[in-house]
Formats: structure tokens, sequence, C-alpha cells
């Protein structure tokens, strides 16, 4: 239970009331799909931070839309063409004195060619359960954790079908 300062509570009209402003930095991570239902896992450069580890494309939301974010960042970090992008998850944590939001996204492979940029040294189709055997990033694990691949198939366009407009 909170306490309030001299026995209020929220329910209680303070003409002072002002709320507290809490900022966030936002990141985003996409779980890509290929036509086998393997996801992309990248492995961290030397060069960036966690090197050696495995992810998943993504990275900090600028002052952008979120979706044109991500969709940024796939293409930075992989180069590759993905249809049907749709948050799927979402998680929140705290790093020292910062609060920081991870969105995570699903959608599919819409070309074949994987081009790295230099944030990653290497990459691998995998299933969801070898994916899990990876040494992941926190926020890449957690993401990969929480996807389904039958949710995946039941809202993410599938191949064959209608282009999207």
């Amino acid at each position: 239970m909170v306490n309030f300062p001299n026995n209020s509570s929220m329910a209680d009209y303070d003409p002072n009331y002002l709320p507290q402003k809490v900022y966030a930095l936002i990141g985003q991570k996409a779980i890509i799909v290929n036509r086998k239902n393997q996801i992309l896992m990248l492995q961290r450069s030397e060069k960036s931070g966690a090197g050696g580890k495995w992810s998943l494309p993504g990275g900090a939301l600028e002052i952008e839309d979120p979706r044109e974010g991500i969709e940024r960042e796939i293409q930075e970090e992989v180069q590759l063409k993905v249809s049907g992008l749709k948050p799927f998850c979402l998680k929140s944590r705290t790093d020292g004195e910062d609060f920081i939001v991870i969105i995570g996204y699903v959608c599919r492979a819409r070309s074949k060619a994987v081009k790295l940029n230099w944030e990653h040294d290497n990459y691998k189709w995998l299933t969801k359960d070898e994916a899990l055997l990876l040494d992941l990033t926190p926020d890449g694990r957690y993401v990969v954790e929480q996807f389904d691949i039958a949710f995946a198939k039941a809202t993410v366009v599938s191949f064959g079908s209608a282009k999207q407009k």
C-alpha cells in the first residue's frame, strides 16, 4: 500500500498536485521469421556493446514513430525487406538511473540475403529452442522467450498471400 502525506490518498483532491514526469529510453527488437519458420539471430561484434553475445535486430528509438524506428534498425543492421511487422511484447526495466522500455516485434522476411553492418559479425536462422541455447543479451532473451510461432503464423502475413499496402 502506498503511503501519501497527511493521510491523504489519490482519491483526495489536491489543487497543487502535478504528475511526475517520467522519461524512458525505448529500445526495440525484431523477430524476423523466414520461410522455414526460423528466426534471425545476430552475433554482436566486439566493436559494439555486448560483443560476442547473440541478439535480434533492433536498437534505440530515435525521435521517430516506433514502426519507422524498427524498420530503420532492420535496414541498418541486416538490410532485409520485411512484411507484417507487428508488436507482440513489451518489457520495462531500470538500469542505474535509466528507465528502459523494450518493444518486441514479429515480422516475415521478404528477401533472403542478409547483409550485416559493423555491429554484428555473424548470423544464424534458428528455431526458438535453438536460439535459447545461445549466449543471448538479456533483452534479446526476453523477446525470444515471449515469441510464439503459432502467434506469428496467425497474425503476420504469410508467404504467398496478397501484398500489403
